[in-house]
């Protein structure tokens, strides 16, 4: 068993592992207007499908260059849904009515008096999804055609631009998370408990998406093309070194998840107990 199928094993038990705290939260919270959550969601089910797919892949070595492409896929792509899922915590900008669901989770209040800020952070969400949606297209140009095994050398290129300016609109996201938090930290004691929980955490949290963005960034920037050749492919998730992904990739990944879930149950908990709001 290779490296990269260990680690795909690995993180396969540990989002399947996920999977039940990851769906309770899901439906907790999405009533009380976090939607957040379902992005969250989202982020696990790829990074289950991604690694199961894989492991088939490596299993079975007459596997479809379909099933390579879904993969390979899958697992750039599911950094979309988890920046989605933090811009979401930290934009929660409507409030639900109090009196009516006494001890709930009050979603975050708007970030200014005038929601200037809450609405620069509501456009990063189309950003994230060009990003996401460009390195879907460049994924699939970059793999050779499934009937001739031939690579197209213009979508090649293409998908190698693609993938660049991915990358650069997850850092451009993540410049705007990062405002957000630095502008909603100082009111956080007045935050419901959960909202309180995740916006506290974005100390950890923040840095280990910038590390998971910096390996996405250096894939791409990394990327042959027809005319330039030769790159180093250490930074490929699937074929490159597997402790570097296992550094910037896997452990971040997890990690933040974790904290979210952590939050989204221990705040559920401590309500019931009526020591939060």
């Amino acid at each position: 068993m290779i490296a990269h199928e260990v680690l795909a094993c690995l993180e396969l038990a540990i989002y399947v592992g996920l999977v039940l705290p990851t769906t309770f939260c899901t439906f907790h919270y999405i009533f009380k207007g976090q939607f957040g959550w379902l992005y969250l969601h989202a982020f696990v089910i790829a990074k289950i499908a991604g690694p199961a797919i894989f492991i088939s892949i490596t299993e079975h070595s007459s596997s479809s260059s379909g099933l390579q492409i879904a993969a390979q896929i899958l697992y750039q792509i599911a950094l979309g849904p988890l920046m989605s899922a933090t811009l979401s915590f930290v934009n929660i900008s409507s409030k639900p009515d109090e009196d009516k669901y006494e001890h709930s989770y009050s979603p975050l209040a708007p970030l200014t008096q005038g929601g200037g800020t809450s609405m620069i952070l509501r456009l990063v969400h189309p950003v994230i999804i060009c990003g996401l949606v460009l390195g879907i297209i460049g994924g699939i140009d970059r793999m050779p055609d499934s009937s001739t095994g031939m690579i197209n050398a213009d979508k090649y290129d293409r998908g190698a631009t693609f993938m660049k300016a991915s990358g650069a609109l997850f850092l451009v996201a993540f410049a705007a998370i990062c405002f957000g938090v630095v502008r909603l930290w100082k009111h956080r004691k007045s935050l419901a408990v959960v909202s309180y929980y995740i916006l506290t955490s974005m100390v950890v949290v923040l840095p280990l998406l910038f590390l998971r963005i910096l390996y996405s960034v250096l894939n791409s920037a990394n990327l042959d093309t027809t005319g330039h050749t030769g790159h180093t492919t250490k930074y490929n998730i699937m074929s490159g070194s597997w402790a570097i992904y296992l550094i910037l990739g896997l452990i971040p990944q997890a990690t933040i998840i974790t904290i979210y879930i952590g939050s989204g149950v221990f705040a559920w908990m401590k309500v019931r107990r009526g020591t939060g709001y």
